[in-house]
């Protein structure tokens, strides 16, 4: 069964970060990265919020683009357009399967 929730600590890890950056680009990106917050006040990530931060590291990170000029990107093309690794994994299936049925044919 997959997890539903992320800790603040599992994200950085993944991304290879530190969880000070995290919520550095969460008050940068206040109006885009809302994780939810348990009754203690600790983040807990849902896969959407890692695809944003992943996102976010992308353009700042490997791009580039100073955090204005991300903003500036992600306001003009959206967040929405990222994919989540789970949602490519079952176009990838859906893909397969539809050129096995066309190679039996």
């Amino acid at each position: 069964m997959e997890k539903k929730y992320w800790t603040i600590q599992e994200v950085a890890c993944h991304l290879g970060v530190a969880p000070s950056l995290i919520r550095f680009w969460e008050k940068s990106f206040s109006g885009i990265l809302q994780p939810h917050k348990n009754s203690k006040g600790a983040r807990r990530y849902q896969e959407k919020d890692i695809a944003q931060l992943q996102y976010i590291y992308t353009l700042v990170k490997e791009k580039g683009y100073s955090l204005a000029g991300a903003r500036k990107v992600i306001q003009k093309h959206g967040i929405a357009s990222t994919i989540t690794p789970g949602e490519v994994v079952q176009r990838l299936r859906r893909l397969r399967s539809f050129l096995v049925a066309l190679k039996i044919d």
